[in-house]
């Protein structure tokens, strides 16, 4: 019955509280001490709305960290070994340790390193971009020129196709000739002959002769000697070509066409000669081995004296590149 009685009071004075809490607010604090039980009550009261308002905050701060805290659990590990490995434990730590942390340490140091992470990988995807339109362009550029009639063209001495590269294309195959080995007034260059010749006439005045062009090595090719040359005319799309005797490469900014040793006539024939770079990997004009001689090539070897050796070294056969740019 006691009991009854006092949940009856209890509520009563819960309905006066609630009821008039306008008026119990402005009481003078005397009047309230005076009635513990409404004293107390009313504490709880403001506790409870502090409460509240922290609580409030709390989630405001919580949803303003929410991508923040995404990006943190799904790069914990990096975060670890970052900030001496320590670990958020819900079950251990206070909330107000877990704010502290996650916004003073954790939030600004992480933006921080995803905003480096991000710059760098916009620089990196930039960079591709633009070195794509780069070369979309060049290879556009040189389309054009090479269908404008641009760029540049060489020989390749002692193939019959062009290198499959940078858009280099054959114009015409043949066979290498020249002046006789033998003729003091033979002509010193020789020529890229094609395969497909047109005569307008059926005679001439017999002073002036071409022959085919022999090899005269072996250092040349394998097997080579008495074998007649072949030849490719090849465009290249680029600006300009040139031969670098001694070298296999090319140098920076270059593009190798074809690497191969230097060959020139004999020095001891009367017929005038010329340097040319005949390929590493020769081919041979098929049934072209007979030995009818013509114009001859021999491998070209270092003289020490006017020569500096080193670099050069005597009797050693020289190497060359065709380049382009």
């Amino acid at each position: 019955m006691k009991m009854k009685s006092f949940v009856l009071v209890l509520c009563i004075l819960f309905s006066g509280v609630f009821s008039k809490n306008a008026l119990k607010r402005n009481e003078p604090e005397k009047n309230q001490k005076s009635n513990p039980l409404i004293w107390l009550i009313l504490q709880q009261n403001e506790q409870l709305h502090a409460l509240r308002a922290r609580l409030v905050k709390l989630r405001d701060i919580a949803h303003e960290s929410q991508k923040d805290m995404i990006s943190l659990k799904r790069d914990m590990v990096a975060l670890k070994s970052r900030f001496g490995n320590f670990a958020i434990d819900r079950n251990d730590k206070s909330l107000d340790e877990i704010s502290s942390k996650v916004i003073a340490v954790a939030n600004k140091r992480r933006i921080d390193y995803l905003t480096t992470k991000l710059e760098k990988f916009d620089n990196r995807k930039l960079e591709k971009q633009i070195k794509k339109q780069v070369l979309s362009q060049m290879e556009s550029f040189n389309s054009n020129r090479g269908n404008s009639g641009g760029g540049d063209t060489y020989v390749r001495w002692g193939r019959s196709t062009c290198p499959s590269k940078n858009g280099t294309k054959l114009v015409y195959s043949g066979h290498a000739g020249g002046g006789w080995f033998n003729h003091p007034g033979a002509p010193a260059e020789p020529v890229c002959l094609p395969t497909d010749p047109i005569f307008l006439q059926k005679s001439g005045s017999n002073a002036a002769f071409i022959y085919g062009m022999e090899y005269e090595s072996n250092t040349l090719g394998k097997k080579a000697v008495n074998n007649d040359v072949p030849c490719s005319v090849c465009h290249v799309q680029l600006g300009t070509t040139i031969m670098i005797p001694g070298k296999t490469t090319c140098n920076k900014g270059w593009t190798l066409e074809y690497a191969g040793n230097l060959a020139a006539g004999n020095a001891g024939h009367p017929a005038p000669s010329t340097y040319v770079c005949i390929d590493l990997n020769p081919e041979y004009i098929h049934h072209g081995s007979a030995d009818y001689n013509g114009k001859l090539l021999y491998d070209v070897v270092g003289q020490c004296g006017s020569l500096p050796c080193p670099p050069y070294h005597q009797g050693y056969p020289l190497t060359c590149a065709v380049c382009s740019k």
